[in-house]
């Protein structure tokens, strides 16, 4: 009887590891797919001339011909991951003029409206700026189509830098990050892996992986107690770490180096309190970081909503943190 009873405890352990892990899988596999995401009509923009290509966007009334960038260079180098090769747009102000890199979202690419408006501020402000895309968007190498939550992206901010350095010879201490969304949490993580990085200005990121990603299955009307089993089913599928770093390192390592963070208070994509739990660790530390939370914005609109005081804030940050 024990033997029977060992067997079927058994075989309903077996099949509910099988459903669980299978459950897993799916939800790995449907969250985690960028794939084909940077089109047309969006792959239209470039510095030169850019805008909204989204339909119904909300920036579909803003004046962006002020912030375009006619004598753009595309170059293309190397990830600090050997085997991916990172696109690039490289907008010069000046042989000796400090340089930011800025960083797209999930799903999206350097030509996003989004980062190439904050570039047009930089540049116009006499700022050189790099925009890159990170491994399996635009034009980057495809590696496997799925986002590792900026756990292998970052490698890509940091070849971004690595290029300034080494073939525009800038000095590390005027060259500055800036990310939106998942580019935020992906340059927090670059910035916490480099300290040679001289400063990092994010907009609407998040704080740690394992509540945005039980945050993620809830949006999507999945369990949170699937997170176990899609993170595993991430490292059996396609090697990726999704746990290996927190964006909220970067306020623990940050030794000095000014960031900057904003989040909106009517943002629904990415949940404000992820930037005021950046802002309690900051804090308690005495991190040198600044916090702007403007009411009634949502995900990456302060630049459309509170134009004027978005480009200071920016402007003034990488003056101070750069020059």
């Amino acid at each position: 009887m024990n033997k029977w009873l060992s067997m079927i405890v058994g075989l309903v352990v077996g099949l509910f590891s099988i459903a669980y892990f299978g459950a897993g899988y799916v939800v790995y596999d449907q969250l985690s797919d960028i794939s084909g995401r940077c089109q047309l009509p969006l792959q239209r923009n470039t510095p030169a001339q850019f805008g909204d290509t989204s339909s119904g966007g909300s920036w579909s009334d803003f004046n962006f011909s002020p912030y375009f960038m006619p004598n753009y260079e595309t170059v293309r180098f190397p990830s600090r991951d050997a085997e991916i090769e990172v696109a690039g747009w490289y907008v010069e102000a000046a042989p000796d003029a400090p340089a930011v890199i800025l960083v797209h979202g999930l799903g999206s690419c350097k030509n996003s409206h989004t980062v190439l408006t904050p570039a047009g501020m930089l540049y116009h402000a006499g700022f050189s700026v790099l925009l890159i895309d990170v491994r399996d968007a635009g034009e980057s190498s495809f590696e496997d189509g799925r986002s590792a939550i900026g756990n292998e992206e970052y490698q890509e901010v940091l070849g971004a830098w690595d290029w300034l350095v080494e073939t525009r010879a800038i000095a590390p201490e005027r060259i500055g990050l800036l990310g939106e969304s998942l580019g935020a949490a992906t340059s927090l993580i670059a910035f916490s892996q480099e300290p040679r990085l001289a400063a990092v200005f994010v907009d609407s990121p998040f704080d740690n992986l394992p509540q945005i990603i039980d945050e993620e299955l809830e949006r999507n009307s999945f369990p949170t107690v699937l997170r176990h089993g899609g993170v595993l089913m991430a490292r059996l599928a396609a090697g990726d770490n999704l746990l290996a770093y927190n964006p909220y390192e970067a306020i623990e390592r940050s030794n000095g180096r000014p960031i900057y963070v904003l989040h909106g208070s009517a943002d629904t994509r990415i949940g404000i309190h992820h930037s005021y739990q950046l802002r309690d660790r900051a804090q308690q530390i005495g991190a040198n970081a600044t916090f702007w939370f403007p009411e009634g914005v949502g995900h990456v609109e302060a630049a459309r909503t509170h134009t004027e005081i978005y480009e200071t804030a920016l402007i003034t940050f990488f003056s101070e943190a750069l020059e």
